[in-house]
C-alpha cells in the first residue's frame, strides 16, 4: 500500500469539492534537514497545512506563504532555503540548504453557455477538451431533436433547465456565452455584466451587437464594464460551420485566459 494513500485521498477530496490547493514537495536537500527529498504537504488558499510534512516550522511557514502566492497567480515556484540563515529564525543552524517546489492546483475556469443547437453542442465538446468546467443553461426539451439534454451535452459538468436569471446561478462564472436569438438577449447580457463576469460573449451580427451595446450604455454600463462584452464574438477565422464557430469563440477565450496575442506563431518568431 502506498505511503501517500492518505495524501492522495485528501487531494482527491479537495478536487471533488472544487477547492484550490497547493502541493509543496521537497526536491533537494544538502546537509542536515528534518525534511527529506520527496516529502510533501498540501496547503489551502489561506496557507493552512492540511496534510503532509516538508520540514520544521520555519520551513513550513515559507511554504505556506508561497502557497498563498501561487494560488493567486497560478504560477509554480521553487523556494531556496538556506538552513544556516538567521533570517528565517532557524535557531540553532542545521547547516546546508533545501529546495521546495510549490505547485498550485487551481480550479478549472467555468464557462456558462446559454442556448441550444449545434453551436452549443460543439462549444460544450471543445470546451471540455480544453479542461473548462462547462455549465449548459438550456430548455428542458428541443423541437429540433428527440435527444435528451444528457445525450446532446454528454460532456457538460452541469445542465440547468430551470428558467433562472444569470444572477441566480451560484457558480463562480469566468466566461458566459449567450447563444440564443431572443428579444431579451440585451437584458441577459446586462445581467451577466452586472454579475461581474469578465467575458460576456454574445453570438450576434454586427447590427445586433451594436444594438446590445446601445442598450447597455442606456442602462449606465460604464466604459470598463462595456469592455467585458464580446460581440461579435470570437477570432476572425472566417468560420462558417458550427464547429468552426465554436473553435473561433474558444480560441478567443483561450487567448484571453493565457494573456496571449492571438497572432500567428510564425510572425511572432520572425526577427
Amino acid at each position: 500500500m502506498s505511503k501517500n494513500k492518505l495524501f492522495l485521498k485528501e487531494a482527491l477530496e479537495l478536487e471533488n469539492n472544487e477547492k484550490p490547493y497547493a502541493i509543496a514537495t521537497v526536491i533537494n536537500v544538502k546537509g542536515s534537514s528534518s525534511g527529506k527529498v520527496g516529502d510533501k504537504a498540501i496547503f489551502d488558499e489561506k496557507g493552512y497545512r492540511i496534510i503532509g510534512y516538508v520540514g520544521g516550522g520555519c520551513i513550513e511557514n515559507r511554504a505556506s506563504d508561497v502557497a498563498i502566492e501561487t494560488l493567486i497567480n497560478g504560477i509554480p515556484k521553487i523556494i531556496e532555503i538556506d538552513l544556516d540563515s538567521e533570517t528565517i529564525g532557524m535557531g540553532i543552524p542545521c547547516g546546508g540548504s533545501m529546495s521546495v517546489l510549490v505547485e498550485p492546483q487551481m480550479n478549472d475556469p467555468v464557462i456558462l453557455i446559454r442556448g441550444e443547437g449545434s453551436i452549443v453542442e460543439s462549444l460544450c465538446t471543445i470546451a471540455k477538451m480544453l479542461n473548462f468546467k462547462v455549465i449548459i443553461h438550456t430548455s428542458k426539451s428541443h423541437i429540433h431533436t428527440s435527444k435528451s439534454n444528457e445525450e446532446l451535452y454528454p460532456n457538460a459538468d452541469k445542465i440547468i433547465t430551470e428558467g433562472l436569471g444569470v444572477e441566480d446561478i451560484d457558480d463562480n462564472i469566468n466566461y458566459f456565452i449567450l447563444a440564443t436569438h431572443h428579444s431579451n438577449d440585451d437584458k441577459i447580457a446586462l445581467e451577466a455584466i452586472r454579475k461581474g463576469i469578465s467575458y460576456v460573449g454574445v453570438i450576434a451580427s454586427q447590427k445586433k451587437a451594436d444594438l446590445i451595446k446601445e442598450y447597455l450604455s442606456d442602462n449606465n454600463v460604464s466604459g470598463p464594464e462595456l469592455k467585458n462584452l464580446y460581440s461579435p464574438i470570437g477570432l476572425d477565422l472566417k468560420a462558417t460551420t458550427p464547429e468552426e464557430i465554436a473553435l473561433s469563440i474558444l480560441s478567443e477565450i483561450v487567448m484571453l485566459e493565457n494573456e496571449a496575442t492571438g497572432k500567428q506563431m510564425k510572425h511572432l518568431w520572425l526577427k
